[in-house]
């Protein structure tokens, strides 16, 4: 348990993108407390004892209506959450970042009423920043459609929250990584999940490049708890890095999983250097480490998992499955 009951007993709290990687993983920290649980989808979810769902369509006002009349936090997850999807279906991309966001402010409006609104944003909406550690001071600067529209949807907020027409706290994710029980449908997200589950099948591992371009990679359970002493934030508004301060060169990590791996089946999977591919986005060549110290100061948050503890969590996680398919 992440926080003192008295601080969030009685709340009702709605997640959008519930069924997905961080908000399936949201949902089952926030079963621990009394709070009243609602998972908002466009279609019926696997039903979860204690939790409420709403089968609503976020781009619709009236659903955003229903939400805010009874909520009192939101975790806005839904969305898309692809750097390709987004280049190769720019309208949906807007669509469905920007349209919820824009009905979720209309709804509050008509109803007079604040709901704290935690966002979920990522750090390369920076773009390809010269100096790290990155802190929210910086300018953003978005080479993507992806990003952009992140963007957007953070500004829409920040100036309803400036309006006092909501409260919000927008948390820009660094690289995520951990087991959950949703993994990204994305093909570009969850990277060093797909690794690790390629190392139990004997597959090479390939980083692009020489693998020296550094991420700040922050374990699910520590992005979990920052949503949830994000949305205890009493400030209007806000900008957040989820980070963990420190960096890791993607071949470290890459070699750290093959030799966690090997521990268990014996086995130790090459790791090949091998050439960008010609249409990769240049936002991936990035260099990224995240300032931390703004949300640490504005709530007792802090990251707790190192990424040699973290890798050796969801090498553990995946060699179950593992074992189990080779039982089957």
């Amino acid at each position: 348990m992440i926080l003192h009951n008295n601080e969030i007993n009685g709340k009702v709290i709605a997640i959008t993108g519930a069924s997905g990687y961080i908000g399936s993983s949201l949902t089952l920290e926030l079963k621990k407390y009394s709070v009243k649980i609602v998972r908002t989808s466009r279609k019926k979810l696997n039903p979860i004892k204690g939790v409420e769902d709403w089968v609503l369509d976020l781009n619709y006002l009236d659903s955003w209506i229903k939400i805010v009349s009874e909520v009192d936090i939101i975790f806005h997850l839904a969305g898309n959450t692809s750097v390709y999807n987004a280049e190769q279906d720019p309208k949906e991309s807007l669509m469905s970042t920007l349209l919820p966001v824009t009905n979720l402010i209309g709804a509050s409006k008509r109803l007079y009423r604040m709901p704290k609104v935690v966002f979920a944003s990522t750090v390369t909406v920076y773009g390809l920043t010269q100096k790290i550690p990155v802190s929210e001071l910086i300018t953003p600067h978005p080479i993507t459609i992806y990003d952009l529209h992140k963007l957007f949807a953070e500004q829409e907020l920040l100036m309803a929250s400036e309006n006092k027409t909501i409260s919000t706290s927008i948390l820009r994710l660094a690289n995520v990584y951990g087991p959950s029980i949703s993994e990204t449908m994305s093909a570009d997200r969850g990277v060093l999940s797909k690794v690790t589950r390629m190392a139990f099948e004997g597959k090479v591992l390939k980083v692009y490049g020489d693998g020296n371009y550094i991420r700040d990679y922050v374990y699910i359970d520590d992005v979990v708890c920052a949503f949830l002493y994000a949305s205890l934030i009493k400030s209007t508004e806000g900008i957040f890095n989820v980070a963990t301060g420190k960096g890791s060169k993607v071949k470290d990590v890459f070699n750290l999983i093959s030799s966690e791996v090997e521990k268990i089946t014996g086995v130790r999977n090459k790791v090949e250097m091998i050439e960008w591919p010609i249409d990769v986005n240049e936002i991936e060549k990035r260099n990224f480490i995240g300032s931390i110290e703004l949300l640490k100061s504005s709530s007792k948050w802090k990251p707790n998992v190192e990424i040699e503890e973290g890798v050796k969590l969801l090498v553990s996680h995946y060699a179950k499955e593992y074992f189990n398919n080779e039982l089957s």
